[in-house]
């Protein structure tokens, strides 16, 4: 019983820097946040904080992962409208905005990271743990995405002369780019262009399927 209490502790400790990374890196800049800050959010020690990280830069990159696993997690579930790949394709793409909705600073933070760390990793372990985590099961990019469209080739409602990794990789940035400065600058382009988050997002859907639709 102890044995169990104890990982359970440690468990909650390590979800609890996280939780507490997570909300700091959202609301300031990366090079803004403090290790003292999140320890005193978490409610935990700097040495109970080096039990889990070794660096700001640990944390971070395991909050991204965390983003993207919780992100994809949620897409996968969701059920996707019965139909052929390009009915499939458009409402995986609406599941995807749903997500946003439900969850803006999952999207901030993959922007945030993004931008801070660019292809700057600080070392190289972190780089080789961040890519092999991207790699594993393609996190990151939909797998869904490609299998609609490759089903959608087949069953003939998308045009089969298209690579669907290629065409699949090209969807998802510019659909997370799109998403990941309409959380940040939505209310300002609202103001400037008249036009809101829904409106945007639904006019790209539209201009993708539109491209990839097989015509008859």
């Amino acid at each position: 019983m102890s044995t169990t209490w104890h990982k359970e502790m440690r468990n909650k400790n390590r979800e609890e820097i996280i939780k507490a990374a997570q909300k700091l890196l959202l609301e300031k800049d990366f090079s803004e946040v403090k290790m003292k800050d999140i320890c005193e959010i978490a409610g935990v020690s700097r040495v109970t904080f080096y039990k889990y990280f070794s660096t700001l830069d640990d944390i971070a990159f395991e909050v991204q992962m965390k983003v993207i696993d919780e992100m994809v997690e949620y897409i996968n579930k969701q059920t996707v409208a019965r139909g052929n790949g390009l009915e499939k394709l458009e409402s995986l793409l609406h599941i995807w905005l749903k997500f946003t909705f439900e969850n803006p600073n999952h999207i901030k933070y993959i922007g945030f990271f993004d931008h801070y760390y660019n292809n700057n990793f600080p070392n190289e372990d972190l780089a080789e743990r961040y890519r092999e985590f991207v790699m594993e099961g393609r996190r990151g990019r939909n797998i869904l995405m490609d299998m609609y469209l490759k089903e959608g080739m087949e069953d003939g409602s998308i045009r089969s002369d298209i690579d669907p990794e290629k065409v699949g990789f090209t969807i998802f940035e510019t659909t997370i780019s799109l998403l990941q400065r309409l959380v940040t600058r939505g209310e300002v382009l609202k103001k400037e262009h008249d036009l809101d988050f829904n409106e945007i997002m639904n006019t790209v859907f539209a201009m993708v399927l539109q491209y990839v639709k097989k015509e008859k």
